[in-house]
């Protein structure tokens, strides 16, 4: 298990985790749940790596969505479908200080 910083950029996990927040990850697929919040390569663009919240596991694809209340404000699964579990690179375990 590996642990790691994420950095939060933009608002579509408000109102729980703020632009510019660091968050503590984990590498470990024990901890990949519905609720979780994941840190994964973005399907669509290699050079992003993007922090959303589980919202379903099927057959090991992953459905998830941002936090905000406002659903066009996150890139998410409604826009790019669900993503493999191969694509997870970590869990936030905590706020990093």
């Amino acid at each position: 298990m590996e642990r790691f910083i994420a950095v939060v950029s933009g608002d579509s996990m408000w109102p729980t985790y703020n632009e510019g927040q660091r968050l503590v990850c984990e590498s470990s697929n024990e901890l990949l749940v519905v609720g979780a919040v994941i840190v994964f390569q973005h399907p669509l663009h290699s050079a992003v790596k993007a922090i959303k919240r589980v919202v379903s596991i099927e057959q090991d694809l992953i459905f998830v969505e941002g936090d905000h209340p406002d659903p066009t404000s996150s890139d998410d699964s409604h826009n790019f479908g669900k993503i493999p579990r191969s694509s997870v690179l970590g869990v936030v375990v905590d706020d990093a200080p």
